[in-house]
């Protein structure tokens, strides 16, 4: 099901996202859809929540760098694996953003459940503190601001590449981003 509706939503997007074809495409009974998930969003949530732990490697693995080899090269990964997350889960994002009452009813459940967009930052922040109390960043930068820059970068370009259907859209490279960003954070 979480497949079918991953398919559906990069073919189509959410215009053709309903239970029905969901449960065609996967061969189940509509009503399983509704057992599982609940609804239309929790299919959708539960859908984000499996590339989650794509990323909560990738940023496991970058803990594991703090310290070791160049802070700009750990920063050009971090920044390479949220691009990769956001352009993974742009369709889920399209499908939520394009639909009001979806929207209401996902910005409700994020706030019961805790869950949500806010919640990709966290591990971003530890990895940033990592840096800070080894020395290489300045000890009074905001690292919930930065965090927020480094995903928002990240977001962004990969919002960009998923409207442009290619990976040759001329975008500033992470590199140049980094090299950009480095400076105001008290790099030592």
């Amino acid at each position: 099901m979480l497949e079918a509706t991953e398919a559906i939503l990069a073919e189509a997007g959410v215009a053709r996202l309903s239970t029905k074809e969901i449960a065609r495409r996967a061969s189940v009974a509509e009503s399983s859809i509704f057992y599982h998930f609940r609804d239309r969003l929790g299919l959708l949530q539960a859908v984000v929540r499996g590339h989650l732990p794509g990323y909560g490697e990738a940023v496991a693995e970058l803990h594991e760098r703090a310290g070791r080899g160049s802070l700009r090269d750990n920063l050009i990964a971090l920044l390479g694996s949220l691009e990769a997350f956001y352009l993974r889960i742009a369709p889920i994002i399209a499908a939520v953003q394009s639909d009001g009452e979806l929207r209401a009813r996902f910005a409700d459940r994020s706030a019961a459940d805790d869950i949500g967009p806010r919640r990709a930052l966290i591990p971003v922040v530890e990895y940033l503190a990592r840096e800070r109390d080894l020395g290489r960043l300045a000890e009074g930068l905001d690292l919930e601001s930065t965090a927020q820059i480094l995903a928002g970068v990240a977001y962004h370009r990969a919002m960009l590449r998923s409207l442009a259907g290619t990976e040759d859209i001329r975008l500033t490279g992470v590199a140049q981003v980094v090299d950009v960003l480095l400076p105001s954070l008290g790099r030592r």
